[in-house]
């Protein structure tokens, strides 16, 4: 996958730092965030680097984020945040309050350490999930000002934190995911391409033919290569002739063996 990582806000005693209380936001997130890009790089995935340490004004901050993470596409978009105001746990932020960007997985990793699960919360309007192109996620892991929080966050290390939402993002199969990746959208585009492509040059070569053979029945006449795939139509009933003659010509049959090699018909 290709993930875009932020470190939330910019470091520790500049314009838009974060929260600070037991814990120190800004410390903390660039410990998990930095952590957990190098364990999702040496799982394979492409990983680009989101944070912005230093900007004049908090608008300017959240905008330089969301230039980042749009300079490329990706698959998903993760910006983490520590909480602040006495509550207790982790929260997952995202548009409409959707599971998407390995929410919901992140969240149980969390849970499964003992931090308490709060859900996914709609933040639509959030600057970063708003303006975010890609599917994305703010990450709330615990609360800097709460004693069981800081305590178990410290306990554990960033470490442990971040191995942990890389299992979660690690995990997450395209079945379960509600939109295309961009990688799988690229996959797509190219084999949509490559048939294109193949039944362009056949529709070439048909058209060099003075005269088309007609194919009525699954014999000798028909090419041995287009004979499985036709025996394959008839036999799920898709393809039924009038009179029992197919009335199927070159540029039929081949046609149809692209869209069989292709996987169309299925086994």
């Amino acid at each position: 996958m290709r993930i875009g990582i932020n470190c939330g806000h910019t470091v520790s005693g500049t314009v838009g730092s974060g929260a600070v209380g037991i814990l120190n936001e800004s410390n903390e997130t660039r410990a998990v965030g930095y952590s957990l890009m190098e364990k999702l790089k040496a799982r394979g995935n492409t990983v680009v680097d989101c944070t912005d340490d230093r900007s004049s004004t908090v608008s300017e901050n959240l905008r330089k984020i969301c230039e980042k993470a749009n300079a490329q596409p990706l698959d998903m978009f993760l910006s983490i945040h520590f909480n602040s105001g006495g509550g207790k746990g982790a929260e997952a932020c995202t548009y409409g309050g959707r599971d998407v960007a390995g929410a919901g997985r992140m969240l149980n990793s969390l849970k499964s350490l003992g931090f308490t699960d709060r859900g996914i919360k709609d933040r639509s309007g959030l600057y970063v999930i708003r303006h975010t192109v890609a599917p994305a996620c703010l990450l709330e892991v615990c609360f800097v000002d709460t004693q069981y929080d800081a305590g178990l966050y410290q306990k554990l290390g960033a470490e442990k934190i971040a191995e942990a939402l890389c299992e979660a993002l690690s995990g997450e199969s395209p079945e379960e995911s509600e939109e295309l990746t961009m990688t799988q959208y690229d996959e797509l585009k190219e084999m949509i391409d490559n048939l294109s492509e193949n039944v362009n040059r056949l529709s070439d070569s048909l058209n060099k033919l003075s005269n088309p053979m007609i194919y009525n029945y699954i014999d000798d006449n028909m090419p041995e290569w287009a004979r499985p795939t036709i025996q394959k139509l008839v036999d799920k009933g898709f393809l039924k002739g009038e009179n029992e003659e197919l009335g199927l010509n070159d540029e039929m049959l081949r046609m149809f063996v692209v869209n069989d090699r292709a996987g169309m018909y299925g086994e």
